[in-house]
C-alpha cells in the first residue's frame, strides 16, 4: 500500500491529461491503464507519485488477535502420555488463552523441555496464518550484561563520524524496537520476539522503559531523532501512520519467553511488577514410571521409543535405549523437583549411537561418557549434585568409577565409596 499527505484525484487527472490527453478513470474500482503510448498515464502516475508516497506496512497494529493455536502447530514435538505429560491440545489451549487476553508468556520448566521449540513454532504459526497481523519473529537469547541498550536502543556513532568529524550520535534502536519497525525502511512491523532465559538477565537493568510500555502506557525515550524525543505507543496514542520519532506496539504484539527452572545462572530475582504482565505456562519433565519391575521398565521403554520415533535421525538399538531410559530415570528421580527433560536424552542418544566405532565404543562407557557430557552441565551450582550424581552412578550400564572421577573433576563432588 502507498500513502501519505492525499494526492487528489484532480490533480492525477491534469498528469493524465499533459501526457495522453485522457481522464483518469475516478469511477472505476480497479482498470487496466492501457494506452498506445509507450509512456502512458499508468508510467506518468508511477513516476511521479514515487516522491509524493510512503511505504505503509500491511499489518493491521489495531487489531486483536482471535484465532486459535491448533494443536497440529506442534507437529513434531512429542508429548507421550505414558509419561502423564500434558497433551498438545491442552498446551495450545493455554497459547490460545493467553494470546487472546494480550498477555506476553513466559514458558517455564527445567533444561531440556522443549520450552524454545514450542515457542518457535507458536510464532511460526502466527506469522503463517495471520499475515495480516504479523510480518516476522525474532529468537534471541537474554544475557546477564544486558541493558536497555541492547534492548530499547541508544546513541552511536553515525557513519560519517570519522577522526576528521566531530563524532555525531544517532539514536539507533535495539532488538525489541526493531521488532517494532523496519530499521531499513522505516515501516511499521510485528514481529513477536522469543527471548530465550530470560532469567539470565537482569531485568530492570535490561526492559527499563519497557516495564511501563508492556503496561500499555505510553514512553518516551531520554533520546531524540530529528530533535524530537523518541516516544514508544501502545496503538491508542498514535497517528495512522507513525513519524520518524516514533515506534507503534500493534495491539497483537507479544514477547515469548523462556524461563529455565534451575539454571545455574538465575543470576536475578524477576520482579512482580514484571511477573504480572506475563502468563507463566509450565512445560513440565516427564513422569517417568516409578520402580524397576519389568512393567515400569516396559512403560519407560514404550515413551523412549515415542520420542525416538520422532527423532527420525537416531536409531538406537533396545539396550542403548534402556541403558539411557535408566539414566534418565535415576536422574530425574534423585531429589524432588530436579528433572531433565527429553532434548537432553535426545543429545545423549545421539552421542552413544554415533560412537559404535570410538576406542571406547562398548556400551558402558559411550552411556557414562554421555551423562557426563550432558547432564553434568546441568547440575553445576545444584546443592543436590552429590545425590543426582550417586543416583547415576547405579545404573548398572554406567561405570562407577569414570563418574565418581568426572564428579570430582567437574562437580567437586565426592561419592561415598561403599554405597
Amino acid at each position: 500500500m502507498l500513502r501519505k499527505g492525499t494526492v487528489s484525484t484532480n490533480t492525477v487527472n491534469d498528469w493524465c491529461q499533459d501526457v495522453t490527453d485522457s481522464d483518469f478513470p475516478v469511477n472505476h474500482f480497479l482498470i487496466s491503464l492501457d494506452d498506445d503510448n509507450k509512456y502512458g498515464r499508468g508510467e506518468i502516475i508511477a513516476d511521479r507519485l514515487v516522491n509524493s508516497t510512503t511505504s505503509v506496512s500491511p499489518v493491521a497494529t489495531t487489531a486483536e488477535f482471535t484465532g486459535t493455536i491448533d494443536p497440529d502447530t506442534f507437529d513434531g514435538i512429542v508429548f507421550p502420555e505414558t509419561y502423564d505429560l500434558p497433551t498438545a491440545t491442552e498446551i495450545s489451549e493455554q497459547i490460545t488463552a493467553a494470546v487472546r487476553a494480550g498477555d506476553h508468556i513466559i514458558f517455564t520448566g527445567p533444561p531440556g523441555t522443549g520450552k524454545t521449540e514450542i515457542a518457535q513454532h507458536v510464532t511460526a504459526d502466527l506469522v503463517e496464518n495471520h499475515p495480516n497481523l504479523y510480518s516476522g519473529y525474532q529468537v534471541t537469547t537474554a544475557t546477564a550484561d544486558w541493558s536497555t541498550f541492547d534492548t530499547v536502543g541508544g546513541y552511536m556513532p553515525t557513519e560519517s563520524a570519522g577522526d576528521d568529524s566531530n563524532g555525531d550520535l544517532e539514536f539507533t534502536p535495539g532488538i525489541v524496537l526493531n521488532r517494532l519497525k523496519d530499521p531499513q525502511t522505516g515501516v511499521q512491523s510485528n514481529e513477536p520476539i522469543i527471548i530465550d532465559e530470560l532469567n539470565r538477565a537482569d531485568i530492570d537493568k535490561g526492559f527499563g522503559q519497557l516495564f511501563t510500555l508492556l503496561s500499555g502506557q505510553p514512553v518516551k525515550l531520554p533520546y531524540t531523532k530529528d530533535e524530537q524525543e523518541i516516544e514508544l505507543l501502545p496503538t491508542d496514542h498514535a497517528e495512522t501512520v507513525p513519524a520518524d520519532h516514533q515506534y507503534v506496539v500493534p495491539d497483537s504484539w507479544h514477547i515469548f519467553a523462556t524461563m529455565n527452572s534451575y539454571d545455574k545462572t538465575s543470576l536475578y530475582e524477576m520482579s512482580y511488577a514484571f511477573m504480572r504482565r506475563f502468563a507463566f505456562i509450565r512445560i513440565p519433565a516427564p513422569n517417568l514410571p516409578e520402580g524397576d519391575d519389568e512393567e515400569a521398565l516396559d512403560t519407560l521403554d514404550e515413551g523412549m521409543q515415542q520420542y525416538i520415533d520422532a527423532w527420525e535421525e537416531i536409531n538406537p538399538t533396545p539396550e542403548e535405549i534402556r541403558a539411557i531410559g535408566l539414566v534418565w530415570k535415576h536422574t530425574n528421580q534423585a531429589v524432588e523437583d530436579r528433572a531433565i527433560g527429553p532434548a537432553i536424552v535426545k543429545d545423549m542418544l545421539g552421542y552413544i549411537t554415533n560412537h559404535h566405532d570410538t576406542q571406547n565404543g562398548n556400551l558402558k562407557s559411550r552411556v557414562t561418557n554421555a551423562a557426563i557430557s550432558y547432564i553434568f552441565p546441568q547440575l553445576e551450582g545444584v546443592p543436590e549434585r552429590t545425590q543426582i550424581v550417586s543416583h547415576i552412578a547405579d545404573v548398572d550400564e554406567v561405570d562407577r568409577d569414570m563418574i565418581e572421577t568426572a564428579a570430582r573433576d567437574m562437580l567437586q563432588v565426592t561419592l561415598d565409596t561403599e554405597s
